[in-house]
């Protein structure tokens, strides 16, 4: 566990420096959680109701497994740490002021989940069906099904462009935000391509998919946005991406130990997927550095049908092996290095209390 970073001292008075900053961030993402949720509900029952006019039952189905899946247990943190960067810049007004943008993200994400639990073959997603399982059974056979699921993540994309238009900011500081959404979607994209390619072999490689495909929406993108949208200078956008490079890496190496070594009753997924699937986590491309791991690896990764007890031989060789320790350390390491890029960057000192916030809730996550 790594110590509780420290914020440096604060104009804002003594009470305000008392405050943790894991505190901070835990009140500040409820907070925003609370207003995107209400904010994305609003949003959610227009699209069904237009859904019922045009065409009734097949389309209101699509919209409300869509929209389920946008309401089922989001955590909110890429519109926390988009709230984050557009006060810690000096941006006045919080969520309400980047509310259309918060929405903005997190329905990006429920497309990007949509087509990537398709991809996958997974049926669950946060303790619910994924959307393509949701529309299988909805029409009776899996073709229907899984085009309408393409279309339902077409549909969550599509509206994630008109959120963020509905932004009330000066119109070149939306322009500024809406070139930076537009960037880190390019950026998934070709990271989505990376992973499914299943190319990584190096650590190196490995970490530059998971900048692409993770950090690119998750922290790097969220944050430069924010910052956009509060008419963020040069210097100040360049201390948000070095701390956000290495926190979004961190962000899916939490994702991966979370994949085999998470609780699925916190996590809303099996702690066996990843391995069946064959996907080249962390921990994966770790072990394959280790002779010893061939036999383990070598019957459940990429094997549907590996037994229980398979899964759980491996799971405990990762352990005794120490593989998982040292995945873990790379991920203690890319935390300290986020904080660090903080201490010197131009930021309102709340602001920059609830990114050192942000990187203990990110890195230590249980779900």
């Amino acid at each position: 566990m790594t110590p509780e970073p420290h914020a440096p001292p604060s104009a804002d008075g003594p009470r305000a420096d008392a405050v943790t900053p894991s505190r901070a961030f835990a009140e500040h993402l409820d907070g925003v959680k609370t207003e995107v949720d209400r904010a994305l509900a609003r949003r959610l029952e227009a699209n069904r109701a237009r859904a019922a006019q045009l065409g009734g039952g097949d389309l209101e189905a699509v919209a409300d497994s869509m929209g389920s899946l946008v309401l089922r247990g989001g955590k909110r943190f890429r519109p926390a740490l988009l709230v984050a960067a557009f006060e810690a810049v000096g941006g006045e007004g919080g969520v309400e002021a980047t509310l259309g943008a918060c929405e903005a993200l997190e329905l990006l994400q429920t497309y990007l989940l949509i087509h990537d639990d398709w991809m996958d073959g997974d049926d669950v997603r946060r303790g619910g069906p994924s959307v393509h399982a949701a529309l299988r059974k909805h029409f009776g056979e899996p073709f229907r099904g899984d085009t309408f699921a393409i279309l339902a993540g077409d549909m969550a994309s599509s509206m994630a462009q008109e959120a963020l238009f509905n932004v009330r900011a000066a119109p070149g500081y939306v322009l500024a935000a809406a070139r930076e959404f537009a960037r880190l979607q390019v950026d998934v994209v070709f990271g989505q391509m990376l992973d499914v390619q299943g190319a990584a072999e190096s650590d190196g490689q490995l970490e530059r998919m998971h900048d692409l495909k993770t950090g690119s929406y998750t922290v790097r993108g969220p944050l430069r946005m924010g910052a956009a949208l509060a008419g963020a200078n040069a210097a100040q956008q360049a201390s948000l991406e070095q701390f956000a490079k290495p926190l979004g890496v961190a962000f899916q190496l939490r994702d991966d130990l979370l994949g085999t070594f998470g609780d699925p009753e916190k996590t809303g997924k099996s702690d066996a997927s990843d391995l069946l699937q064959g996907k080249r986590t962390a921990l994966v491309v770790e072990a394959q550095k280790d002779p010893d791991g061939a036999a383990f690896l070598n019957a459940v990764l990429g094997n549907p049908a590996a037994s229980r007890a398979d899964v759980d031989a491996l799971r405990s060789w990762l352990v005794a092996s120490g593989v998982k320790l040292r995945v873990e350390g790379r991920l203690d390491g890319l935390l300290v290095e986020a904080s660090k890029a903080l201490e010197q960057a131009d930021l309102r000192s709340h602001g920059r209390r609830v990114l050192l916030g942000a990187v203990e809730a990110i890195g230590r996550r249980e779900a």
